[in-house]
């Protein structure tokens, strides 16, 4: 009986560690793309930059439809109110430090 515990007990430890490595691998793989879109925003971001107001231009309205028009639009029309409000749904894991970002690219849609 002595030695079927403890061949349970070593299954279950190797069992434990495989789990805690693929879990880990899984968190490498989402923070790697996160850091790259990350990247590919603050690239973007620089390009849209507005030398007038020293904020990024937004994506221009037109290119939406319905009420995804109209939030671009006043994302147009008010970005430096937009620049001083926190955005809440977690887009700050893709270089986002603001609501006026999301709407630099296509995150303002949805």
């Amino acid at each position: 009986m002595g030695e079927r515990k403890m061949v349970h007990s070593v299954l279950i430890l190797f069992f434990l560690v495989f789990c805690l490595t693929a879990v880990d691998r899984g968190s490498v793989k989402v923070f790697a793309q996160e850091t790259d879109d990350a990247k590919a925003f603050k690239i973007l971001k620089e390009k849209m930059m507005d030398s007038k107001t020293g904020l990024p231009k937004t994506l221009d309205p037109k290119l939406f439809k319905g009420e995804d028009r109209e939030g671009y639009q006043v994302a147009k029309e008010i970005p430096e109110i937009l620049a001083q409000l926190p955005c809440f749904c977690g887009c700050e894991a893709v270089g986002h430090e603001n609501l006026l970002d999301c709407f630099v690219d296509e995150h303002g849609v949805g």
